[in-house]
């Protein structure tokens, strides 16, 4: 189960950010937050959010 990192409240869904709607919109504010779901969602679905994978050091390699 997945919760928030501010009020530890349960988030359901599959997002990147482990931030609940509520807190994030305290934050950002709605339409902020919504953009920055957004942003963090797409790069998790092409895998820019995969920090632990050996793959992105060895492509950083090849590329230098």
């Amino acid at each position: 189960m997945r919760k928030c990192v501010y009020c530890s409240s349960e988030i359901l869904d599959q997002r990147a950010m482990q931030i609940c709607d509520r807190c994030g919109e305290q934050v950002w504010g709605k339409k902020m937050f919504d953009a920055i779901k957004k942003t963090t969602d797409d790069a998790q679905e092409k895998g820019d959010l995969n920090f632990n994978s050996g793959d992105c050091l060895e492509n950083k390699r090849k590329a230098a």
